[in-house]
């Protein structure tokens, strides 16, 4: 017995290895299994631009009527949507579903409508209230600028609305369409947060409003005309009885700060003239009656002539601007085109005003033509005198030319002069230097002459005359070169030494040696 139970112990210790073994394969496959499955069954991937809506399979019901659950563990469209990117959610437990992004396009609003919560009251739908409170289905107060939204379209609806864009030249007059009743009753105008036309307008821009809040209405207040002309021309009797026509120009506008007491009272302004109530129901009927009553206070002759007609336009601007600026329209110009009066008075006045208007013109054209010879004189006078001018201007030219230049002669004369008195002194000098020189130079030849004769003298002292020495001098001289001289003693060579001869023998007949 004992080596059968030895046996059976390694036995059932390979059998617990299997075991454990077994367990671990199917441990990792489970384990890999679950990696593939969460990855490619319950893994969420939601673009740029998009968004996901998730949707409990599970959980707690929803109240009757509602589709949207607020809480995480109730059953149905979650309200919270799902951001661009990766998520992972049991598809045993949530269903999902991928929307675009709400986008607002530019210069529009977007209106959201909230489809859950509780209904309104009875009393605010009564009331005129549709703007939902908090927990309240309905449409939100507060809307959304243009871009894009993460939004549930399950939940909120966005509905783009075009922005209020107020003009140049115009503003916006506001009216609260939500809001509490008015604490002033029967005021035309209403406080912020009132129902009605505000006091306060829009100046000129791009405004993002809720339409289910406050509604627009452009008011133009830029300058307008209207012309007076045709059917619609003024026409009313004079003081006499004759009927006047006046064709006129009116420049109008509404006042800013009082459009919206405008719109209240008259209405809209629109560039159809026959559809502007502000012309027809004010401005023509004010024209028109002040217009009969300034017009028939002066005669059909008055009209044609006479200041008349600027005392009846002047009169008429003050009570037009009177009455109209009251009511917030601004009266800018009334001009009188032209006064039409009856033609069975209006031709012989016209012709009278005419022959008026020659004999005026032909008494201008004398004055002119007085005025012209008058003007012609004096322009000959000015050229006269203009040439006198001229005459002595050129005189007085041509005397300070030869001013300037008998100065300049005289100016040259002195250089001359002075130039030549220089060189006259230079001259003298020379001439004493040259005296001085010769002085001395006469000096040296005769002190040389001197010096040269003073031997001379007391050599022919010496010899006792200056005939003895020439004699003694010139025998001294040729003496050297004589070895024989062939001479008569009467001759005059010979006569030279006769006194050295002893006889009186001729020289002819005895030879010297």
């Amino acid at each position: 017995m004992r080596p059968q139970k030895f046996l059976q112990l390694p036995m059932n210790r390979t059998g617990s290895a299997k075991t454990v073994m077994l367990i671990g394969v199917i441990g990792i496959a489970v384990f890999f299994f679950l990696q593939i499955w969460w990855w490619f069954f319950c893994r969420i991937e939601i673009e740029g631009g998009r968004v996901g809506i998730l949707i409990h399979k599970i959980g707690e019901n929803l109240p009757s009527g509602e589709i949207i659950a607020t809480k995480s563990w109730q059953k149905g469209i979650q309200l919270d949507v799902l951001a661009e990117g990766r998520y992972f959610y049991n598809p045993f437990f949530w269903d999902y579903e991928i929307v675009s992004m709400v986008e607002v396009p530019m210069n529009h609003v977007g209106v959201v409508t909230r489809m859950y919560g509780h209904e309104l009251p009875d009393e605010a739908v009564k009331s005129g209230q549709v703007i939902a409170s908090e927990g309240q289905k309905g449409i939100l107060a507060e809307v959304l600028p243009p871009g894009k939204y993460r939004i549930n379209p399950y939940a909120e609806k966005v509905d783009p609305v075009k922005a209020v864009s107020v003009p140049a030249g115009s503003v916006g007059v506001v009216i609260n369409v939500s809001g509490k009743e008015s604490r002033k009753k029967n005021s035309l105008l209403v406080e912020p947060g009132e129902r009605g036309v505000c006091k306060k307008v829009l100046s000129p821009g791009v405004y993002y409003l809720n339409p289910f809040i406050q509604q627009v209405h452009i008011m133009d207040c830029q300058s307008q005309r209207f012309e007076l002309s045709g059917n619609d021309a003024l026409k009313f009797p004079s003081s006499d009885a004759f009927e006047m026509t006046v064709l006129m120009t009116l420049e109008w506008a509404v006042d800013e700060t009082r459009a919206p007491e405008v719109f209240v009272r008259i209405g809209e302004v629109d560039l159809n003239h026959n559809k502007n109530e502000v012309l027809q129901k004010v401005i023509i009927p004010v024209l028109r009656g002040y217009g009969r009553i300034e017009g028939s206070k002066y005669s059909a002759i008055e009209y044609i002539g006479g200041d008349s007609r600027q005392k009846f336009q002047n009169a008429l601007v003050e009570k037009i601007k009177e009455a109209c600026e009251s009511k917030g329209i601004l009266i800018k110009s009334v001009l009188i085109n032209d006064i039409e009066p009856p033609q069975d008075i209006a031709k012989p006045i016209r012709e009278r005003e005419i022959a008026k208007e020659e004999l005026n013109r032909n008494k201008n054209q004398l004055l002119q033509a007085q005025a012209e010879q008058n003007l012609a004189r004096s322009e000959e006078m000015v050229k006269q005198e203009q040439e006198k001018v001229k005459a002595k201007t050129a005189n007085l030219v041509q005397i300070i030319e030869a001013q300037n230049k008998q100065k300049i002669s005289l100016i040259d004369q002195d250089k001359l002069l002075n130039m030549e008195k220089t060189f006259l002194e230079a001259s003298k000098k020379e001439a004493e230097a040259i005296l001085s020189r010769g002085i001395a130079e006469a000096d040296v030849i005769k002190l040389n002459n001197i010096a040269e004769t003073t031997p001379l003298k007391v050599a022919v002292q010496a010899f006792g005359s200056p005939e003895v020495y020439a004699y003694h001098e010139f025998v001294n001289k040729i003496a050297p070169s004589i070895t024989s001289i062939f001479a008569n003693t009467e001759g005059m060579f010979g006569k030279i030494f006769k006194c050295f001869l002893e006889d009186t023998t001729p020289i002819s007949t005895q030879g010297v040696r």
